[in-house]
């Protein structure tokens, strides 16, 4: 007798099935690896503005720049002593991708109504790099580099590897560092 060896209908489906297993296994595990590195990406982008804001407060004095934040909504005027963030740091370095958040051009798109995936804390804007001075209502108090905000996320964009998956964003603080609140 000559006989063919060939799959049954049975151990194809078998098979098919043990694959679209283990593909739906995968691909939320690929999923967290491309938002772990937007979120490396718009760190590094927070340490380049950062890199950026020191060179221009070099040249002020060693005093933060006065940032606008947004160029709509002037918080200082007309008389352009502040200019947006782009426009303060380009003669630093700074490019137009160095203010695009991954994560930002796959959501909300901050990038597009602002030009800026990153929003600029006053707090700092003329104050010494080495020693800025927080106002209240209460009065004047001295403020801790690593807790004074320089920058961050315009909205919360990145999502954590949690089971609640809230979102989160980047913060730029004044000494340099960059955490993921």
């Amino acid at each position: 007798m000559n006989r063919r060896s060939a799959f049954t209908l049975i151990e194809l489906l078998c098979v098919m099935a043990i694959i679209g297993l283990l593909a739906s296994l995968a691909i939320p595990a690929v999923q967290g690896f491309a938002e772990k590195s937007r979120e490396v990406k718009c760190a590094q982008n927070l340490r380049q503005i950062f890199v950026f804001t020191s060179s221009a407060a070099n040249d002020n004095d060693n005093r933060f720049p006065k940032i606008e934040i947004d160029p709509e909504k002037p918080v200082y005027g007309d008389n352009a002593v502040a200019k947006p963030l782009y426009e303060t740091l380009k003669n630093y370095g700074c490019t137009e991708k160095n203010l695009q958040c991954p994560s930002d051009l796959a959501g909300p798109n901050w990038y597009a109504k602002k030009k800026t995936s990153y929003m600029w804390q006053p707090f700092s804007e003329d104050e010494p790099t080495n020693n800025i001075t927080i106002y209240t209502p209460r009065g004047a108090f001295p403020g801790r580099l690593s807790r004074v905000r320089l920058c961050q996320d315009w909205d919360l964009v990145h999502a954590a590897q949690d089971a609640g998956m809230r979102k989160r964003m980047n913060v730029l603080y004044a000494d340099g560092h960059v955490q993921l609140r």
